[in-house]
């Protein structure tokens, strides 16, 4: 049995929702999976899909992680043979117990944003508290790593795993057609997956293609995510006249939508 406690999971949109997914599908392959995890737009009809049990923990904000823990001690408690813990981010272990977390094997995520707090300050010393109570702390790169080591963190508890992908499928003849009609012969081909958030910068990279346009004039820069500023991302493209080399991919009731700025 494998425990996941988790602040981002799908249906929710976003690179750690994916991951944690990602692994929660993983984990169901070698036995019981049981996750943790915040409500979501769809998480009803998405949950009872999957092989494995999640259990969505609802509530107002300031009260749902007390919740969370609550259920997640209980859990533990009442079931023998948890192989480990897994959590995404330190704050979704803060409030479990130290005795929780140290009669399992509990393994933490991080990444670069959210363990970047200056040392002595209320959120760096909540995180270093946090992550005492975790076995090992699961670093996405060496990068990763050597802040998590200036940070405070033990270098002897830190383990490196990079972000995988799922093994390619073969891409079938109109899969590749559709692909052929979108870049055609344009190059260079540029491409940006990720949510789409204003601290992720893309509109810099937009202002940089007036620059790329007049060293080769048949680029195409292709978006692909959703997320709160993806109605600004697309109108600020739209005014730098990028409309026949600025692509736009998101998802939709219907599945994936293509569309321009003229047509958001």
């Amino acid at each position: 049995m494998f425990v996941v406690i988790t602040r981002n999971f799908p249906p929710e949109v976003g690179g750690m929702q994916t991951l944690m997914g990602d692994l929660a599908s993983i984990l169901s392959e070698h036995g019981p999976v049981k996750v943790f995890a915040d409500p979501a737009d769809g998480s009803e009809a998405y949950d009872k899909k999957q092989k494995y049990s999640i259990q969505r923990i609802t509530g107002f904000k300031f009260i749902q992680k007390y919740r969370k823990n609550n259920q997640v001690e209980l859990f533990c408690t009442e079931n023998r043979g948890i192989r480990a813990i897994v959590s995404d981010h330190w704050k979704s272990i803060e409030k479990i117990s130290h005795n929780i977390c140290t009669q399992t094997p509990t393994l933490c995520l991080i990444h670069g944003k959210e363990i970047n707090h200056p040392k002595g300050s209320l959120l760096h010393t909540r995180m270093m508290n946090s992550l005492k109570k975790a076995t090992y702390v699961i670093a996405n790169s060496n990068f990763t790593k050597k802040l998590a080591i200036k940070k405070g963190i033990k270098a002897t508890k830190i383990k490196i795993i990079n972000p995988g992908i799922f093994p390619l499928k073969k891409i079938d003849k109109k899969e590749n057609e559709k692909a052929l009609n979108i870049f055609g012969n344009t190059s260079p081909k540029l491409i940006s997956v990720t949510r789409l958030e204003k601290r992720k910068g893309l509109h810099s990279v937009i202002l940089s293609l007036k620059n790329l346009q007049a060293v080769h004039p048949n680029f195409l820069y292709v978006v692909i995510g959703q997320g709160p500023a993806i109605k600004r991302i697309e109108i600020f493209g739209g005014q730098y006249g990028f409309s026949e080399q600025y692509y736009f991919f998101r998802r939709c009731e219907s599945g994936i939508k293509k569309c321009t700025a003229t047509q958001c």
